[in-house]
């Protein structure tokens, strides 16, 4: 079995996204919008291409995605896509960026 190619996640500012590429090759990306009042930033969904399922590329998107997010500060998470939902689920240390009902931050699921 021969090595992979390295995954390798991009910043997409210009096209609202965050990116994945393999070889140059896109091979999946998470769209995002940003909204203010209060500040939050919403993932609407998660995209891998087929030919690249089963690699972590999503996994890696999305981690990449929120810890900019943690990073930058001041903005909270609405995960609409279920794999970015389901990311936060399994890595509780970044439920603090989840939106809650009330406005504030979520401090657990």
């Amino acid at each position: 079995m021969s090595e992979q190619s390295p995954v390798e996640v991009r910043h997409e500012p210009e096209r609202s996204r965050w990116a994945a590429y393999v070889d140059g090759e896109e091979a999946g990306y998470a769209d995002y919008v940003l909204l203010q009042d209060p500040p939050r930033v919403v993932f609407p969904h998660t995209v891998t291409h087929p030919a690249y399922g089963g690699r972590g590329v999503a996994s890696q998107v999305v981690a990449a995605a929120l810890e900019h997010v943690r990073a930058e500060g001041g903005r909270q998470v609405v995960p609409q896509c279920w794999f970015v939902a389901r990311h936060i689920e399994q890595h509780p240390e970044l439920a603090g960026l989840l939106e809650v009902p009330d406005g504030g931050a979520a401090n657990r699921l």
